[in-house]
């Protein structure tokens, strides 16, 4: 019989005994608590803590939905834990074929928890924090320098421009959004022949995956990333900032990021400076892929999407003019 959603606590539980036995465990000495999860048309996740023996914590993770990408997941999960073990999670147990796992239960909160509602001062003293992790993690997993080439990101935007006018893709404000495509080809020289780094890209590195306390700050939720230019994980951790919790009185005309969260991330991450090419066109890039990304159709959006479209409308009017 299908279990329904409502037991996938339970699923989760069960698997338990034989992630266990991985670690040499006795299953009956933990007592699980619910953490976190996700279920809706595309995903259905749960995160169990478990309590055991001598204070030890850590989080059973199953995944129900979807069924691919676990695998890739955890892969990428054990690559970085094997580079940057400070910074990563220790994985424990894995079972691909049930997509569960246990690992150690990362401390401190999302910095998307810890930036809400924050003062500049502790914007800055978070993101210069996360701007450490990253720089760590990127030196871990360096690549080679690289002459940045904007040809790739430019033929992706004229395939989204040109999805745009033919109507196969919806976008909300489509003039508008027309012209700050237009914005970015007319500028793409500046960020041409100029050097940049790469490095393994995290793949998903939004502001609920990095998990901060006093002590130390932990990435978690890796995707199967490659070696890019490190603009990338750059641009996606500070676009997702910029929209959601940045003082945007305080960017100016023709920037993405405030003057103080530039410098307080660049503090922290030393590999490349806010002047690195692939930074400059993949942040201004990535503000327009959060747009593409979005229903169309208000009616279409959930809450959280709406408030990102809310948000995201008068950041795009401050980068793009």
């Amino acid at each position: 019989m299908e279990m329904q959603e409502a037991d996938l606590g339970r699923a989760a539980w069960a698997l338990w005994p034989a992630l266990a036995a991985q670690m040499g465990e006795d299953p009956g000495a933990w007592r699980a608590v619910p953490l976190a999860r996700r279920e809706d048309a595309r995903v259905a996740t749960v995160l169990l803590r478990l309590d055991g023996p001598d204070g030890r914590v850590l989080v059973l993770k199953h995944q129900r939905r979807p069924e691919e990408g676990f695998a890739e997941a955890m892969s990428a999960h054990l690559e970085a834990m094997e580079v940057y073990p400070q910074g990563v999670p220790a994985l424990h147990a894995l079972d691909i074929e049930a997509r569960a796992c246990a690992m150690d239960l990362a401390p401190g909160q999302p910095l998307s928890v810890m930036l809400e509602g924050a003062p500049p001062e502790a914007q800055a003293w978070l993101l210069r924090r996360a701007g450490a992790w990253l720089d760590g993690y990127h030196r871990a997993t360096l690549g080679e320098a690289r002459v940045f080439q904007p040809k790739f990101t430019l033929r992706y935007l004229d395939t989204v421009r040109g999805e745009v006018l033919e109507g196969a893709r919806e976008i909300a404000q489509k003039e508008r959004f027309l012209a700050c495509i237009e914005t970015i080809f007319s500028a793409a020289a500046r960020y041409e022949g100029r050097q940049t780094m790469t490095a393994r890209t995290h793949g998903d590195l939004h502001l609920r995956n990095l998990l901060l306390d006093r002590a130390g700050c932990l990435g978690i939720d890796f995707a199967a990333g490659r070696v890019v230019p490190v603009g990338h994980d750059i641009a996606r951790l500070l676009a997702d900032y910029a929209i959601l919790h940045a003082p945007q009185e305080r960017i100016a005309r023709g920037e993405v990021l405030p003057d103080f969260a530039r410098k307080a991330f660049f503090e922290g991450y030393t590999l490349v400076g806010p002047d690195d090419p692939s930074v400059g066109l993949l942040l201004r890039n990535r503000v327009l892929a959060e747009w593409w990304g979005l229903p169309a159709r208000a009616e279409a959006r959930s809450a959280a999407q709406a408030r990102r479209f809310v948000q995201l409308m008068p950041l795009a009017e401050r980068v793009f003019g």
